[in-house]
């Protein structure tokens, strides 16, 4: 099984606005997903990202991952662990900066690279909000 990034997201709020900002984050175009366990796929010239509006991740290793809703998994085209990183922190920088979501990245389901919360707010969502 290959390791990717992985960005944990917790909107706080209907996720119909999160898909624009998804979308905007990546740099590319949301559209259903077809033949892969994800329900959009963003098609980039260099990775492509699938985003799950569900997961049935719990915690592991410290990580609280039930309290996200959604998923954003990146996956670099050419399996280049050092671009993908890249490309994962400027989505979750692009994310964080809107100061909107609870977010964790991470790397291999098991190391966390960056967190980020609205203002004012822990960096790990207290419970799930649906």
């Amino acid at each position: 099984m290959t390791s990717h990034h992985s960005i944990f997201i917790q909107p706080g709020h209907p996720v119909e606005g999160l898909l624009a900002d998804v979308a905007l984050a990546c740099g590319g175009r949301l559209r259903r997903a077809v033949n892969v366990p994800a329900d959009y796929v963003v098609s980039l010239s260099d990775a492509t990202l699938e985003l799950e509006m569900e997961h049935e991740y719990e915690e592991d290793k410290g990580i609280p991952f039930e309290r996200y809703q959604v998923v954003l998994t990146v996956r670099e085209s050419n399996s280049s662990m050092e671009r993908e990183a890249v490309i994962s922190r400027q989505i979750f920088h692009e994310l964080a900066t809107l100061r909107r979501y609870w977010l964790v990245l991470v790397f291999d389901l098991q190391t966390v690279i960056d967190t980020a919360a609205p203002p004012g707010q822990e960096a790990f969502p207290s419970a799930r909000r649906e």
